[in-house]
């Protein structure tokens, strides 16, 4: 697992701040941030425009690069320093889901030994949520990847799905089917116009 050192990340863990995260968190977790504005980071831009450079550079954690597994979905990466290694990866379905979706995609949640199965996993999310080549394009469901250890910042950061303009070796006509877009012109209205959200473009 790669290591990741930052002193201005660091200056961020005092007790103080910790409790206060945490408790971010918590509120997160139970779905608070569909009512009240929490603050949060997120990355977005078009497709194939170096996004996760950018979220590897913040984070120090290496997502995989690679056309088929482009971001379909909001992914919440969680950094918390903790003095055991681990890696736990969910998904929180949108509340627009049914019930019996809700509670399919609820039961989603593995925790991985190595980075070296997180593109798997990630194909294996990608199933889970119905997204296909001859279905869905995109889905407003988060993909959330926790990651603790001794070395990792207090860190919360979002990656959303690119920006789509025209057809694109990247960008198939799948991904301009106007549900596609629609679905992301949602996604990206559920983080962009929230308050306390800082925007990294």
């Amino acid at each position: 697992m790669k290591q990741f050192h930052s002193h201005a990340l660091e200056g961020l863990c005092t007790n103080e701040q910790l409790k206060l995260l945490d408790s971010i968190d918590t509120l997160r977790s139970q779905g608070i941030s569909h009512y009240i504005s929490l603050p949060q980071i997120i990355v977005c831009g078009d497709q194939s425009s170096g996004k996760s450079s950018v979220l590897e550079a913040i984070s120090g954690v290496s997502f995989p690069v690679k056309s088929s597994l482009c971001t379909r979905f909001p992914t919440e990466l969680v950094l918390r320093k903790h003095p055991q290694i681990g890696v736990r990866v969910s998904i929180v379905s949108h509340q627009t889901r049914k019930d019996a979706e809700r509670e399919s995609l609820g039961r989603f949640c593995e925790t991985l030994d190595s980075f070296e199965e997180l593109p798997t996993l990630i194909e294996k999310a990608t199933t889970a949520m119905g997204i296909s080549t001859h279905g869905k394009a995109f889905t407003n469901d988060l993909l959330r990847v926790e990651i603790s250890g001794p070395d990792r910042p207090h860190l919360t950061i979002v990656d959303l799905p690119g920006l789509i303009h025209s057809e694109t070796k990247q960008q198939s006509a799948a991904d301009l089917r106007l549900n596609s877009i629609i679905t992301i012109i949602e996604i990206l209205a559920m983080f962009l116009f929230e308050l306390s959200t800082l925007n990294i473009n």
